[in-house]
């Protein structure tokens, strides 16, 4: 249950411009990432609420969940439940606080949920909690966009379908290099400083609505798996290779509603040994 719970920590890690050419239904394409995202942050901060999806391959395992999210400046809620090693695990973040539910027998706690903290004294306990941290910022789609303005450069855009509505679709590279305090999905802030100079370009690809709304990201975080692989002395064969996600998001807008869970059903966070 360890695995499990550090696997899937790892994972929700996860859960995210001047004109360029004109797409075919008149819209511009954008060619500079810092355009690109000033418009689309700008009608993300509008709308502030979305649902989504994600689906995950990662250390030889697959992931996927669905949740929802307000990203209000000073409203932030999020909930998410993941499948991970034919396991549920539940996350949510209200009034800034972060509430976990592992699966049963997993020993955290002798209560259904847990609250995780990045302030916690047990080394595993305060990386996990950094990492579910980073997890409710990086399911902000500004989040994501913010990752693209520091570091992105656009390779390729073109006007296309997805799901059966107009998109723009981009390629983007990330150097993460230039990533400055933006961390890669998985990574503590340690960890990327000891890695930094290992981890290379992630490829992303970046669909656009007509609202200029994000409703799919897609990564590919092999370089990073690798060089967090290769850091604690292991192959990426031995643990399954590297990994990949995508995220889709719809419903932009609708209402959001997240409560923390009972008092009584909270405990307090125990790493299984």
């Amino acid at each position: 249950m360890r695995k499990i719970a550090a696997a899937g920590a790892l994972a929700l890690a996860v859960t995210l411009t001047g004109c360029g050419n004109i797409g075919t239904e008149g819209q511009a394409l954008f060619g500079d990432t810092q355009e690109l995202v000033r418009v689309a942050s700008g009608k993300t901060q509008e709308v502030s609420s979305a649902k989504y999806t994600f689906e995950m391959s990662m250390l030889g395992q697959q992931f996927t969940g669905s949740g929802q999210g307000r990203f209000g400046q000073a409203d932030v809620a999020m909930s998410m439940t993941m499948q991970v090693m034919g396991q549920t695990m539940e996350m949510r973040v209200v009034d800034r606080v972060m509430y976990m539910k592992l699966p049963p027998g997993a020993g955290a706690s002798d209560k259904p949920w847990v609250k995780v903290s990045a302030d916690g004294t047990d080394p595993m306990s305060k990386s996990i909690g950094e990492m579910l941290d980073m997890s409710a910022k990086q399911s902000d789609p500004r989040k994501m966009l913010e990752y693209v303005q520091q570091a992105g450069t656009i390779t390729r855009s073109e006007k296309t379908q997805l799901d059966g509505q107009e998109v723009s679709h981009y390629w983007i590279d990330i150097d993460m290099a230039k990533a400055g305090d933006q961390l890669p999905p998985g990574m503590t802030k340690d960890m990327f400083e000891q890695m930094k100079g290992k981890l290379g370009v992630v490829p992303m690809e970046l669909w656009l609505n007509g609202d200029q709304l994000p409703v799919q990201v897609t990564m590919d975080l092999s370089s990073v798996m690798k060089a967090a692989l290769e850091q604690q002395g292991m192959s990426p064969d031995q643990a399954g290779g590297g990994g990949k996600m995508t995220m889709k998001f719809s419903e932009w807008g609708a209402p959001v509603t997240v409560e923390a869970p009972p008092a009584a059903e909270v405990g307090e966070f125990k790493m299984p040994r």
